[in-house]
Order: structure tokens, then C-alpha cells, then sequence
């Protein structure tokens, strides 16, 4: 049975699974990776796949995180949608950032595409995520702190400061 949109059970490939042809790895203390794991992705994506009919007809649909990701990096850029595909094809940490397994060096979706990116997910479930991450953000800064509170003092008699 055909479905127009396939969710994606694990939407987050670990940065040392990210297959860079030239070799090396990708830092995981990389903005766009340190980003990636504060997106809810399972929980945005069943937003997401409510959004499609129960069709037997068209193309299958690009993942959430393809989709969402790329808004996410045109906004943040401020950039066309043509710069975002042609700056997405040069980045491989926003190739990341869009859940691709490895590198690759031609576009991974036509730049028309974001029309129906931002139509699809609408301005409802984009402040939705962003509220999100938002909370997660938090969630992350308080365990830092946290962290920073149950190392041991220095000489000073300072706990976690430095």
C-alpha cells in the first residue's frame, strides 16, 4: 500500500555516523549539531504526518527533518531559498542537520520545495518547535549548571566556578 508520507522511526544519526567522503568527522560541538539534538524530531514529525491525505497518488514526501531542518537553516542564515539548497550542498553539518547519512555534493531537494515546506508545516507548528527547543534549551543549560555545581571546589573555595 502506498502512504504519501513514511515517518521515520530514528531521526538522529550520531555525528560520528555521518559519512564524510574526504574523511575526518564532524565536531560534535558543532552548532548544527548541538541543535539537531535539542529537536524533538519524533514528536515534530508525528505533527507532521498529520498534515498529509491518505493519497495513492504523487511522490513520496520529504521528511520532517528535511523539511523543518531546511526552514530552520534559512531563517537562522537569512537567506533565498535557491542560497539555502546551494549553502546546504557546501555544508556537510547542515547535511547532517537534515538527518542525510553522509556528504553529498548535489542538492537534496529542488529549491521550489520550500514553498511547500513552509506551507505544509504552516506558522503554528514552526512556533510550536520553536517552542520546543526552547524548552529543551533550558533543560540543557540547567543540567550544565547543575554539572557545574557538583565538581569540586577550586582553591578559591568556589564550587564549579572557575
Amino acid at each position: 500500500m502506498y502512504q504519501p508520507y513514511a515517518d521515520e522511526e530514528n531521526q538522529l544519526l550520531l555525528p560520528s555516523e555521518f559519512f564524510l567522503p574526504f574523511g575526518g568527522r564532524l565536531n560534535p560541538e558543532n552548532r548544527w549539531i548541538k541543535l539537531a539534538r535539542l529537536i524533538p524530531w519524533a514528536q515534530v514529525d508525528r505533527k507532521y504526518a498529520k498534515c498529509f491525505k491518505k493519497s495513492f497518488r504523487g511522490q513520496k514526501a520529504v521528511s520532517v527533518r528535511m523539511a523543518l531542518g531546511a526552514l530552520i537553516i534559512q531563517e537562522r542564515l537569512q537567506l533565498s531559498d535557491r542560497e539555502t539548497v546551494e549553502t546546504i550542498v557546501e555544508n556537510p553539518y547542515l547535511q547532517y542537520f537534515l538527518g542525510l547519512a553522509g556528504y553529498q555534493d548535489r542538492p537534496p531537494f529542488h529549491h521550489s520545495l520550500m514553498t511547500h515546506f513552509r506551507k505544509r508545516l504552516g506558522e503554528k507548528i514552526i512556533t510550536e518547535v520553536n517552542e520546543w527547543i526552547a524548552v529543551e534549551a533550558a533543560k540543557a543549560e540547567q543540567q550544565r549548571d547543575d554539572d557545574d555545581d557538583m565538581k569540586p571546589s577550586s582553591s578559591t573555595g568556589r564550587a564549579g566556578k572557575r
